[in-house]
């Protein structure tokens, strides 16, 4: 469980750092790297980036539409004629965390493909020594 809170805080802060010089699709490069450097769960895996991207991209999201005051969403939503501006946001979150959870899980079975998966030395029954 340690690795999943190492993985939010690596996610979310690198993600952060790395909106500044990569594209929107760059968190998914780095949700790959900290997926393979960590030997997490699939589903630990898969959950840690879409709670650490999720989270990443409601701050950011939040801070673009108060920034121009909504401007720009209400605008887009028109574009692609969605009926709520709100409901461009979510799915815009829905896409960011989605983006982060498969780029952690994509790092964490390349991880396996190449290294092979984790052992975790236990086993669910005993064998007889017969």
């Amino acid at each position: 469980m340690g690795h999943f809170f190492i993985g939010l805080i690596a996610l979310a802060s690198l993600g952060w750092l790395g909106s500044f010089i990569l594209p929107w699709w760059g968190i998914a490069l780095i949700a790959a790297i900290i997926g393979f450097a960590l030997q997490m769960h699939g589903v630990l895996s898969f959950l840690c980036g879409i709670l650490a991207t999720g989270g990443l991209y409601f701050v950011h999201l939040n801070m673009i539409n108060t920034a121009n005051e909504g401007l720009l969403v209400s605008k887009i939503a028109v574009i692609f004629n969605i009926g709520s501006p709100s409901l461009l946001f979510w799915i815009s979150l829905l896409i960011g965390a989605l983006l982060g959870g498969l780029g952690m899980l994509t790092g964490k079975y390349g991880r396996d493909a190449i290294l092979g998966p984790k052992e975790t030395g236990r086993r669910r029954y005993r064998t007889s020594g017969r």
